[in-house]
């Protein structure tokens, strides 16, 4: 008896962890917001060697992929510009725009530009930092946590008395 013990506050406690949200441990640590996360987007508009690369290549493809790249590469304070353009340029074709996307990135790639570097903006819907993930129940933990008390607690005071059981089992006449 004494032996199941440890083995259902072990299946106890890994039923209870096993409810905690997964959002819980990346909430843990906050990571103090910059300037540049908290700003707006400021107002940018293209440079001219992004409007003309446009112009220059009507279907897309990798030449406007390379092109969009070494500009970007060369002067990265255009990129706001680019994505900007892409986003709010309406003659552009869908090739094109995918085109600029492969373009970025792979300019992004080439300057080490990593986005995890980069922090990350609040958003709307989640508790501050250090607080409980959504959809956490205190109430259920500390049920949880109780039930688990309660079992621990009958398991241990159980009957020490030096009784014994008898079998009873069914006579067989020959």
């Amino acid at each position: 008896m004494l032996r199941r013990i440890p083995i259902s506050v072990a299946c106890g406690v890994s039923m209870l962890v096993a409810q905690i949200a997964p959002g819980f441990a990346q909430n843990a640590v906050s990571i103090a917001p910059s300037q540049a996360a908290l700003a707006p987007a400021e107002d940018v508009t293209p440079g001219p060697a992004i409007v003309d690369a446009f112009k220059a290549f009507p279907k897309g493809g990798d030449l406007l992929s390379k092109r969009l790249e070494d500009i970007i590469v060369a002067d990265p304070k255009l990129a706001p510009g680019l994505a900007k353009y892409v986003q709010t340029a309406s003659d552009l074709t869908k090739e094109q725009k995918q085109a600029a996307f492969r373009g970025l990135a792979a300019a992004l790639n080439r300057l080490g530009i990593k986005a995890a570097e980069l922090p990350v903006p609040p958003s709307a819907g989640y508790p501050p930092a250090g607080g409980p993930p959504p959809g956490f129940d205190g109430g259920a933990a500390f049920l949880a946590l109780a039930s688990i008390a309660a079992i621990c607690v009958v398991a241990c005071t159980g009957s020490n008395s030096t009784t014994r059981s008898v079998v009873v089992s069914p006579s067989v006449s020959p």
